[in-house]
């Protein structure tokens, strides 16, 4: 369920940095756009050597945040959010190219065109680049939804705030089972990122398993890698899902035991 250490390179170590490469140009074009806007604002000269220098190092910045994704997508991510995300990060980088070259003219008009286009751009890829990372609702959240029946012996309640029943012979997939893998592993077994190869929100994904092999075998919990991760120690380097990312509960997990001991029913 994760990538092997066997095929780790310096390339790979480039993909990972992109997450920090790509703050740069995050926090330069702002500052570019406030000293050049605002000087004109204020009706001053604006400070050429600064904007220069610094048009010049988001270019450099943008270029390396593009080589540095490009990198990372190889590591599962797929789907339209990536490829929109891709196209819109290779076009910010062209664009901080053409700032910085549009510096060095006396001329400021096309500089600022170039560079508001820039900052237009710059909105939806970051928020893309968070949507592939956090999950399509980690900028405005979805409404969890409720149960609205009395409290009862249905079962304890999950993180997520519906009542889970008792573990049934056979267990309930669409009830119990893939909604929790939806809460606690589509950020990187999802529709979006499949790391590993592997995809737990779908049945063919389960069924199929990832690079690693297969992740279910019917009957056996005790040999489904997708319930014994998940029951590791929370600092164990094999847990999943991660330590930073939403966990299953004990309920939760009970009723995947139940389910895959039942036969995986789906």
């Amino acid at each position: 369920m994760a990538v092997s250490d066997d095929t780790f390179s310096l390339l790979d170590l480039l993909g990972r940095a992109h997450p920090l490469l790509l703050h740069a140009p995050l926090g330069l074009l702002p500052g570019i756009a406030l000293l050049e806007y605002g000087s004109a604002l204020l009706r001053r000269p604006a400070p050429r050597g600064s904007v220069l220098t610094l048009a010049v190092a988001n270019a450099l910045a943008a270029a390396l945040s593009v080589a540095s994704g490009l990198l990372l997508a190889r590591e599962g991510y797929t789907g339209s959010t990536l490829e929109t995300h891709k196209i819109l990060g290779i076009a910010l980088a062209a664009l901080s190219l053409v700032a910085a070259l549009l510096a060095f003219r006396e001329r400021r008009g096309p500089f600022r065109v170039v560079l508001f286009l820039a900052l237009g751009v710059m909105v939806p890829a970051g928020h893309l680049g968070g949507t592939l990372t956090h999950g399509d609702d980690f900028l405005f959240p979805k409404a969890k939804k409720t149960s609205s029946a009395p409290a009862g012996p249905a079962g304890p309640a999950t993180a997520a705030g519906s009542a889970v029943r008792a573990p049934t012979p056979g267990g309930d997939y669409e009830r119990v089972v893939a909604p929790f893998l939806a809460r606690t592993c589509k950020q990187c077994h999802g529709p979006d990122k499949h790391k590993g190869d592997l995809v737990l929100t779908t049945i063919e994904g389960i069924e199929t398993g990832g690079e690693n092999g297969a992740v279910l075998v019917a009957g056996k919990p005790d040999d489904s890698p997708m319930l014994t991760h998940c029951e590791l120690p929370l600092d164990h380097d094999d847990h999943m899902p991660p330590e930073e990312k939403p966990q299953p509960t004990k309920e939760e997990l009970a009723a995947l035991r139940a389910w895959i001991a039942a036969g995986a029913k789906f």
